[in-house]
């Protein structure tokens, strides 16, 4: 890579970049695609390049651009990229442009066998959801496999649970707080239902997910502090595993609780990539020290689920979002080397189980 990958790490912490504002950012990736002579494509908010043109086996390198928005939380400038102590300090430092320079750095400096092709995509709208992977995938041709930047302290997870939210309305009578019994308590009720959602339990566990989750998140009932409320509503963050896939939970919840059950979001289903894969094998091998586990939140594997993927990326997952969000310089540096490593560990895998073509080698 020409630039030094820290101070690009920085040039990209100074712009903001909150989900929908990514142009920007994009703007500086094309520059630096196209100083090391490729010929990145722009498409909405995401760019992507690739390297290599060969009908051997290829590989997917991906990021997200985007960030949460900043807080009044911050005690520092959130686009200061301030180094201290070995730390690099600003908003996305962790979640996730380490991984994106990271992820670009090992792209450009990896060695590629022939007849290999690798693509790299910097996309938006990955934590609010959009026009991100999800609508770029059409444009970037088939792909052998996937590696998804987020920071996961360099561990490979190469498995994540499925999102079910809905909203549960209870509904009561409305009357006079005076008179309570000529009404029917909405928040009473829920009270009563909750308790079977906290008590709810699933036989089969998951030897990377665990168990599925059902957890209340958001509760409003009530009209006035006089009246008997008519009404209640609660929302639950379900996630769910192969075992007990998202249906199964929605039909659960339907069958259990006498409340009505409104759909908010149910595309985002369980995902688990086989130890056994080239992919999996190639980064537990190229990676030094990485444990092989499951991923703690939702990311754009889901949507490269129909090819063997995994999730890995330099900085602490529960900086995520956090308020003074930062990121250490040396993780930072040894995720580039871990991603070369797995990028070349991968075709190395791949050629062990395929024939070379006439003429040549992977």
């Amino acid at each position: 890579m020409k630039r030094d990958p820290v101070e690009v790490l920085k040039d990209l912490i100074r712009i903001p970049s909150a989900s929908g504002g990514e142009g920007r950012v994009v703007f500086y990736l094309t520059e630096l695609l196209t100083e090391h002579g490729l010929e990145p494509i722009v498409s909405g908010r995401n760019v992507f390049a690739l390297r290599g043109t060969g009908d051997g086996p290829s590989l997917l390198l991906n990021s997200h651009i985007d960030t949460v928005p900043s807080t009044d939380a911050w005690t520092r400038d959130p686009f200061g990229a301030e180094e201290e102590d070995g730390r690099i300090y600003g908003l996305g430092s962790g979640d996730a442009k380490s991984a994106v320079v990271g992820l670009l750095a090992a792209f450009l400096d990896a060695d590629l066998p022939d007849s290999t092709r690798v693509v790299f995509t910097a996309t938006c709208d990955e934590e609010t959801g959009g026009e991100g992977l999800e609508k770029l995938l059409p444009q970037l041709g088939d792909f052998d496999a996937a590696v998804i930047g987020e920071p996961t302290s360099m561990n490979v997870c190469t498995a994540q649970k499925g999102l079910l939210k809905v909203r549960l309305k209870f509904l009561g009578q409305a009357g006079h707080a005076s008179r309570p019994q000529e009404g029917v308590n909405a928040i009473y009720k829920t009270a009563r239902e909750m308790g079977k959602v906290e008590q709810l339990r699933f036989d089969q566990r998951n030897p990377m997910l665990g168990h599925p989750t059902v957890v209340a998140t958001l509760i409003q009932g009530g009209v006035r502090s006089n009246v008997i409320p008519p009404e209640c509503t609660v929302t639950l963050d379900c996630r769910t595993t192969p075992e007990h896939g998202n249906e199964e939970i929605l039909a659960l919840l339907k069958e259990t609780l006498d409340a009505e059950v409104e759909v908010l979001s149910s595309r985002f289903q369980p995902v688990h990539t086989r130890s056994g894969e080239p992919i999996v094998k190639a980064a537990a091998r190229g990676i030094d020290g990485a444990e092989v586990k499951a991923f703690g939140g939702v990311s754009d594997l889901f949507h490269v689920r129909h090819r063997p993927g995994i999730i890995v990326g330099p900085g602490c997952p529960t900086q995520s979002h956090q308020a003074d969000e930062s990121i250490e310089r040396e993780a930072f540096e040894g995720g580039i080397v871990g991603y070369r490593n797995l990028i070349e560990a991968y075709f190395e895998e791949r050629g062990r189980t395929m024939t070379p073509p006439a003429g040549g080698s992977w």
